[in-house]
């Protein structure tokens, strides 16, 4: 069994994600922006869109994903890979498993263990995913079953996922207002003379507290 071939060895590593698919679509339209600043789309030239485009991508890339997004949540759909050593020995009460911290998760696509120096997909059914509070999700054994044995290695272990709301008006409403604040602080300090205020903006700051994953 699982617990006692581990249980004498130090605590699981924290897995470590990297995004393997990027999200397609926008949480916040170019139209959008361009509205929310009452710019006129007809009298646009290519500066001031290559400005709001990037404008956009700094303010989305500051909240989306895990690590340096400052949510601690997907925005829109996009796939992850989580790669740890092994499971660790209470991701679900005393079940031990692999918990997923980026929200909102939408499906674990599949389990691998590298076997051989080769990974190896773990058949569907003989694992689950089970939701934990403060919006994770448990991979545990599926039926009491334990994990089978996998190599000595940093990423022994692959959890392949994909997480975010969806389209971008599936995207909270809070959320799309801050980044929409956001894009005017950085297009009206696009001259660099005055720092954009991206993260003491109090309004800023109530919309998005709601959303910030724990631990972030």
């Amino acid at each position: 069994m699982y617990r006692n071939a581990f249980s004498s060895r130090q605590p699981a590593a924290p897995l470590v994600y990297v995004r393997v698919a990027p999200p397609a679509g926008d949480v916040v339209t170019l139209a959008r922006a361009r509205g929310h600043l009452r710019l006129d789309a007809a009298d646009a030239d290519p500066l001031e869109t290559d400005l709001l485009e990037a404008a956009i991508a700094a303010a989305v890339g500051h909240l989306d994903g895990r690590g340096q997004g400052a949510l601690g949540r997907a925005l829109l759909t996009q796939r992850w890979q989580a790669t740890g050593d092994r499971p660790a020995d209470d991701a679900a009460g005393r079940v031990p498993g692999f918990v997923l911290e980026l929200p909102p998760l939408r499906q674990v696509e599949k389990v691998e263990r590298r076997v051989g120096g080769q990974y190896q997909e773990l058949p569907a059914g003989t694992w689950e995913a089970v939701l934990l509070p403060a919006e994770r999700v448990a991979v545990i054994p599926a039926g009491g079953a334990s994990w089978p044995a996998a190599d000595i290695h940093p990423a022994a272990w692959r959890i392949t996922f994909t997480a975010g709301y969806g389209a971008g008006d599936e995207v909270p409403a809070p959320i799309r207002a801050a980044i929409l604040l956001m894009v005017a602080d950085l297009y009206d300090n696009r001259d660099g003379k005055t720092q954009a205020n991206l993260v003491e903006n109090p309004t800023v700051e109530r919309l998005l507290n709601p959303f910030r994953a724990i631990g972030v």
